[in-house]
């Protein structure tokens, strides 16, 4: 790692250390289990067939409920039958996460969308502080990577596609900016679309009762404590024909 990433890093976690500890002595609260809502949308919604897959855009939405106060370890998508997930074609990024961080258009040619996200720093203070990130998502192999920035923290996030599944990971760093302080999802939106020739990240290869149905699950880590239930599921469903 370069001294200058070395260097911001350092001064990033001074400043999110500094914002913890002036919120810092505040007792936690008994708190509910936590539970998410989540929304999809694909364009176009007239879908394709097996044998002619059509590119989709597709919009998904994931809240986490605020008062659950809880630091989330992964976020797994589960696509329908009618839908597919696939780097495969697709122009591949090979930068590391640093120069991801460094510079977005050092892998220009696989940005594959947009998207934004909140959270909660020290989520148990009276006033915690409520941090927006901007998010670029990035094609890379066998994965789509999620370029997380804001003004006091950056990651890139990896969601690694496995069959249906896209399992995207929350860094260490962002579930624990400043030891023994902890960040709270709020939610995650993001527009996934990439073509070239005939490959596409996101195609439909059919509808099934007018609706491709989303599986969104997060899986949470202690923050200290343990949550009321380690995970919390929803369906995101995207209307089609």
């Amino acid at each position: 790692m370069s001294e200058e990433n070395l260097l911001r890093k350092s001064i990033l976690a001074a400043g999110t250390a500094a914002l913890a500890l002036s919120f810092a002595g505040v007792a936690h609260a008994q708190t509910p289990a936590p539970s998410i809502e989540a929304t999809a949308s694909v364009s176009p919604t007239k879908a394709g067939t097996k044998s002619k897959p059509k590119s989709e855009k597709l919009k998904l939405s994931v809240t986490n409920n605020r008062d659950s106060k809880t630091t989330a370890a992964k976020i797994t998508i589960t696509m329908p039958s009618t839908l597919k997930a696939s780097t495969s074609g697709l122009d591949i990024c090979k930068a590391s996460d640093d120069e991801l961080i460094a510079n977005t258009n050092v892998c220009k040619k696989s940005i594959a969308g947009k998207g934004s996200a909140h959270a909660l720093v020290n989520p148990f203070a009276a006033t915690p502080a409520e941090v927006a990130f901007k998010v670029v998502p990035v094609v890379g192999n066998k994965q789509i990577l999620f370029i997380l920035t804001s003004p006091i923290a950056q990651a890139v996030l990896h969601g690694k596609i496995s069959g249906k599944k896209l399992t995207i990971a929350i860094t260490p760093e962002l579930q624990q900016p400043a030891p023994g302080t902890f960040s709270a999802l709020l939610d995650l939106t993001t527009e996934l679309s990439k073509k070239k020739g005939t490959k596409a990240l996101i195609s439909s290869v059919g509808c099934k009762s007018k609706k491709h149905d989303i599986g969104v699950s997060v899986g949470y880590v202690p923050n200290p404590n343990p949550p009321a239930q380690s995970s919390a599921s929803g369906t995101a469903s995207a209307k089609c024909s």
